[in-house]
């Protein structure tokens, strides 16, 4: 939070990071303390990255691989009839006694059959239905459904168009680098290669570096902000909440919470720890104006109207994009520093 010794001093300040001042380590979210005492560095400028290299070739298919995943450039079969294990991209709508009711339409959504993401005959009534086809399936909620009491038992009916299955067969880049908006497949290429040498530049970042302990304040925000996210993805999937999730794996919170420290945050801290110490060795600024531009990234990958910074910080948590931001900002550095060849 700013600092102003008088009103003219506060709106001094706001007028200029209005202009797209620097945030101070006091206005970050994370890793207020004192890093240099916790992170020891190793080397991060001048790094060597050879294209000839396996790792080079790993990093590059993961990119490539990711992008495909993240976009869903999976060739489609538009013809054949529907079997379980397939993922099918459906549009439906549910009625009760005639009417739509709330929650039951959906357009583009991704379904793998045999998953019981749907309720009992739903699934089942797809397989063996040809591909491009509408189907009406008769069905019944179950007795019990909290996700809606009032549908609880009740006979509804979905139509089900079948669009097409999505397969495991990746698109080559030719087929999808303009649904990424590039111009062309050399503008995409060269933009893998960029990723590619700051995701290999990370991972030497990281090596060299030393942790000596994780602080515990910023322990408690990821840890905060991953239960968060569990809690509304287990209500919005299945209806739940966290304590009765923690009864079905038959686990207490505080042994949950030590093995999402050990197989994730403390990971993801150990990185971000090395990103922020190296921000504050370079003073390289870091401003809302980088903050937000990660959440527009996201907004922009996702679309839709819906998808509003509020909602991605609501579930996410505000470190998130704060440490996208430093990722960005460091890497970029280190990476124009490095020698690729």
């Amino acid at each position: 939070m700013k600092k102003g010794l008088t009103l003219i001093l506060s709106a001094i300040l706001l007028i200029g990071c209005l202009a797209g001042c620097g945030k101070t380590k006091a206005d970050r979210i994370l890793y207020q303390a004192d890093l240099s005492k916790t992170v020891k560095l190793g080397d991060y400028k001048g790094l060597s990255v050879d294209r000839s290299s396996d790792k080079w070739k790993e990093a590059y298919e993961a990119v490539i691989a990711s992008d495909v995943e993240n976009n869903n450039f999976y060739a489609r079969k538009t013809e054949g009839v529907v079997a379980d294990g397939d993922t099918v991209n459906i549009d439906y709508e549910g009625k009760k006694d005639g009417v739509a009711f709330a929650g039951g339409t959906d357009q583009g959504h991704e379904l793998v059959i045999g998953s019981h993401s749907f309720i009992d005959g739903f699934e089942d009534g797809l397989i063996g239905k040809e591909i491009g086809s509408t189907v009406d399936l008769n069905l019944t909620f179950p007795e019990e459904y909290p996700n809606n009491e009032e549908l609880a038992g009740a006979a509804v009916v979905f139509t089900v168009t079948i669009n097409y299955v999505v397969t495991d067969e990746a698109l080559p880049p030719e087929d999808y680098y303009g649904e990424l908006d590039f111009s062309t497949l050399e503008d995409y290429t060269k933009d893998v290669e960029e990723r590619t040498a700051k995701d290999v530049l990370l991972d030497l970042v990281k090596a060299g570096a030393e942790i000596k302990e994780y602080p515990q304040e910023d322990e408690e925000t990821l840890y905060t902000a991953y239960k968060n996210m569990m809690e509304q993805s287990l209500q919005n999937s299945y209806g739940i909440d966290f304590d009765t999730y923690l009864g079905y794996i038959e686990k207490d919170e505080e042994t949950f919470k030590a093995e999402m420290l050990e197989s994730d945050i403390h990971p993801e801290m150990e990185k971000q720890m090395v990103l922020y110490r190296i921000l504050e060795k370079e003073k390289l600024p870091l401003t809302e104006e980088d903050v937000q531009a990660e959440i527009d990234k996201m907004i922009a990958m996702y679309g839709g109207a819906n998808v509003t910074t509020d909602v991605l910080k609501s579930y996410f948590g505000d470190f998130y994009f704060e440490a996208e931001a430093v990722q960005t900002k460091v890497l970029d550095f280190v990476y124009h520093s490095a020698k690729i060849s």
